[in-house]
């Protein structure tokens, strides 16, 4: 009987786990060159594009624009 070491247990439990986040999608107001739209993409995806990309927000970009307004209107 082969015996798992702790790395891979750990290993494959961490693949399972990106795995589950990749099927869970959420909405980015992606924002290149001042062209806002708004696309739904992985987990792990829109945490790359948060990063990447300063204009880059979380939710559609009609939320982010409200937001916005809210901000001006104070």
């Amino acid at each position: 009987m082969i015996m798992k070491s702790k790395t891979f247990l750990f290993t494959t439990l961490l693949i399972g786990m990106l795995a589950g986040f990749s099927a869970i999608k959420v909405d980015v107001c992606h924002n290149v060159n001042n062209n806002p739209h708004t696309i739904n993409i992985a987990l792990p995806a829109a945490v790359a594009h948060l990063i990447q990309h300063e204009g880059d927000s979380l939710g559609t970009c009609e939320d982010a624009q409200k937001d916005d307004e809210v901000l001006e209107n104070k």
